[in-house]
Parts: structure tokens; C-alpha cells; sequence
């Protein structure tokens, strides 16, 4: 019975969930830290093993997603509704979805109220879905806090290269099992293209990528070539 509580989760964030894989009815917060961002892409990936498993997930007010690199995440397209929610809208929206999907990614809007919170989570808990909610603006804690505190790609040297590989560090927190904070490294790719734990330490030469540009790295592939000038 215990297993039928948990959505799957990708190996290489399986070790970092108190329970191995994603806990139904639990609130999840994935940020980005200031070094590097990385939040996005990591709310990308705790999606990945329930909507490769089969679950339908849906992101709620999302920024600009590159869903190539998604993809190659293992995000299931057709199983992964893009659903705009603005204003008011937000919370109904949010509700209505945890109603249907087994996971909700939302990006909530100003505004939100500790009231709100506390009924979306216990809506999440009633219906036995994951909500996970990416970036600030949640005003409630959570049982899960994911936060990406530095990012750091590699491939891009002297102003030109291809970027081969993303080394993510990760703060992780939380409530009962997961109340004393620890952090861990992870590839968010590795150079083979997986999700999978890094080494504790920094790699050869990392390129420092300014958090602007999170949203523009997450849909290139590993057969782009990307050129960086300074300005």
C-alpha cells in the first residue's frame, strides 16, 4: 500500500526524496538559486518519472519552456498540457487541475494567500496528487523543498563550444524525514544525455552562465553549437 502512494521519480533524483519517488497528496517547492538558475530545469525533471511512467502532468503559468529538452528528459508532450492562468484565474485553475492530473507544475502569481495555499494543498492531499510549485510567491510551507543553488554548464570555452553537460547543485529540505537540510550535486544532463547523481566537487573549467539565460539554454540539444561573446 505504501508503493501505491509513490509516483516514480527519475534515478537520479530518487536519492534525494525522503521516500524515493514523489509522495501522492505532498506540495513540492522548486526554485532557482542566483548562481546559474537551474529551477526550471529541475522542476522539468522531478515531472520526468511520473510522466514517463504514465501519469498526465500539467504546468500551470509557466514561462517559456523548451519542450525539446524536456522531452529529452522524459517528459511525456502528449501527456503534458501547457494551461495559461493569469490573475484570479490562477487559483481555479490550479484547483481544477489538481481535480485531474496526477502532477501539477504552477508557477504561482502575486498575490496568492496563505488561506489559498493551505486549500489548494489540501485539495493536492485529497485527490492524491503532486503539486509542485516552481519559483517564489508560495506563501505556505511545503513538504518538499528542491532548491537549485548553483548551476554551471560545461562545452562552452574561450566564447565558443557546444554545451556537453549541466552540473546542478541542489539544497534539499523539508518536513518530518526531510527536516535537516543537506545538498547534493546532480547532472541535469550529464554528458550522456541522463539524470544522474555528480560528483560532490566542480568539474574542469565550468562556465559561469548568468541565471538570464536559464530559460534559453533549457531547449538546446546536445548537437547545437552555441557561440558567447562578451558585451
Amino acid at each position: 500500500m505504501a508503493n501505491d502512494r509513490l509516483l516514480p521519480a527519475v534515478p537520479g533524483l530518487a536519492g534525494l526524496l525522503p521516500d524515493g519517488g514523489l509522495r501522492r497528496g505532498s506540495t513540492i517547492a522548486v526554485s532557482g538559486g542566483v548562481e546559474g538558475g537551474g529551477g526550471t530545469s529541475l522542476a522539468l525533471a522531478v515531472a520526468a518519472g511520473p510522466s514517463g511512467a504514465g501519469s498526465w502532468c500539467a504546468a500551470i503559468g509557466a514561462p517559456p519552456l523548451g519542450l525539446v529538452a524536456a522531452s529529452e528528459m522524459g517528459i511525456a508532450l502528449e501527456r503534458f498540457p501547457l494551461i495559461r492562468a493569469g490573475g484570479r484565474a490562477w487559483v481555479r485553475t490550479v484547483a481544477a487541475a489538481l481535480e485531474a492530473f496526477d502532477v501539477i507544475m504552477a508557477w504561482p502569481v502575486r498575490g496568492v494567500s496563505i488561506e489559498e495555499a493551505r486549500r489548494l494543498t489540501a485539495l493536492g492531499r485529497e485527490r492524491g496528487a503532486v503539486l509542485v510549485t516552481c519559483g517564489p510567491g508560495w506563501p505556505e510551507r511545503t513538504d518538499l523543498r528542491l532548491e537549485a543553488v548553483r548551476s554551471e554548464w560545461i562545452g562552452l570555452e574561450r566564447g565558443h563550444g557546444r554545451l556537453r553537460a549541466r552540473r546542478i547543485e541542489v539544497a534539499v529540505g523539508g518536513r518530518g524525514a526531510a527536516s535537516v537540510e543537506r545538498r547534493t550535486a546532480l547532472w541535469l544532463p550529464s554528458p550522456e544525455g541522463r539524470i544522474e547523481a555528480a560528483p560532490e566537487t566542480g568539474f574542469i573549467a565550468p562556465a559561469v552562465i548568468d541565471a538570464g539565460l536559464d530559460a534559453a539554454f533549457a531547449g538546446i540539444s546536445d548537437d547545437d553549437t552555441v557561440a558567447v561573446t562578451a558585451g
